[in-house]
């Protein structure tokens, strides 16, 4: 009997039924999933839009829906863009998600410019927008 066939019924015992990964060993398997580790400029550039963004939102939007956001991350998510997540941590205040997203997403283009002068990269980062609701008195 040859070995592969021999693997198959002895792997039978073990499994309803076979995968295309089965036989491979798992180091070799690359996952859709995985996530390639931040590197430290990366880091680094996602500390100092952090501290950007949210001075800009504070003091030079000058709408009381911005002005009550608090950034509670800045991560990479594809080449060139970075994700911003923002809470409230007003909790008399009462807002839609759609509200803020779409408040954040008109002034996106002076989050940029303000980005665009701090950083001094030759190409500025785009923004996406995560809004997790209101914040607790412990969230924060």
């Amino acid at each position: 009997m040859n070995n592969q066939f021999r693997w198959k019924k002895d792997a039978a015992h073990c499994c309803a039924e076979f995968g295309a990964e089965d036989g491979i060993d798992p180091r070799y398997i690359i996952t859709q999933h995985a996530r390639k580790k931040s590197s430290r400029k990366e880091l680094q550039l996602c500390k100092e839009a952090t501290r950007i963004i949210s001075l800009v939102l504070t003091g030079e939007t000058g709408q009381p829906l911005l002005r009550d956001l608090q950034v509670l991350s800045v991560q990479p998510e594809h080449e060139g863009q970075l994700c911003v997540t923002v809470g409230h941590y007003a909790a008399d205040i009462q807002v839609s998600d759609t509200e803020v997203l779409d408040a954040l997403k008109r002034v996106q283009g002076l989050l940029r410019t303000a980005l665009a002068h701090a950083l001094h990269r030759k190409h500025t980062p785009a923004l996406s927008f995560h809004y997790v609701g209101v914040l607790g008195k412990g969230d924060y």
